[in-house]
């Protein structure tokens, strides 16, 4: 089962949901749609965008409102309170990619950062060098098996916090009591901003 968290306030895209904006000419449920490849799907939005949401992406399985200003563990929280049990895999609106992996197990998708080009110190090569540092970071796409943990831990966060939990919170919180490895992720491309989706390159039909 797949979540698309699409609940934030988008404030870089002018408050617009992240799913019904358009990226290399698509809209961006369109690429979530292709990536699926028909795994049941379902996405948390604000309460005011869900009947957009299901208008224009009626591949959807079911739309999870959420109008907490908690950040994507809270959106989360929503997501795994309501559906039945089993393996979540959770996927940012934002994060566009060729196919949603279907590794089995708990973990976190990581990709390269797509930084720019710096002068930097290469410890593998011993010297300064110029180009773009290679640095895994999370890139927006993550599973969980153990739905009874997560659900602990996503309640606990929203307990302690006043403001937005991010999802590094979770995963600090879930890992000690279940392992989570990193999983690394290709053809991964931003879309959370004006500046990323102008970048965003089609996906080459096979």
């Amino acid at each position: 089962m797949i979540i698309i968290l699409a609940a934030g306030k988008s404030t870089r895209l002018g408050g617009a949901n992240k799913l019904l904006v358009e990226a290399a000419g698509q809209p961006v449920h369109e690429w979530h749609r292709r990536a699926a490849a028909g795994q049941p799907t379902y996405a948390v939005v604000r309460s005011a965008d869900a009947q957009a949401v299901l208008s224009a992406a009626t591949w959807l399985t079911g739309v999870i409102p959420h109008d907490e200003a908690d950040g994507p563990s809270g959106a989360l929280l929503s997501a795994s309170t309501s559906l039945v049990d089993g393996p979540l895999t959770v996927l940012f609106a934002d994060t566009l990619l060729p196919q949603v992996p279907k590794q089995e197990g708990d973990w976190v998708g990581v990709a390269p950062a797509p930084w720019r080009i710096w002068d930097y110190y290469e410890h593998s090569a011993g010297g300064w060098t110029r180009g773009v540092p290679e640095v895994l970071v999370c890139c927006g796409i993550y599973r969980f098996t153990n739905r009874e943990l997560l659900n602990d831990v996503c309640y606990d966060l929203k307990l302690a916090s006043t403001s937005e939990v991010h999802m590094a919170n979770v995963l600090r919180s879930y890992a000690p009591h279940q392992p989570l490895t990193e999983l690394v992720i290709s053809g991964w491309q931003d879309a959370g901003d004006p500046d990323a989706l102008k970048r965003v390159q089609p996906i080459k039909e096979t």
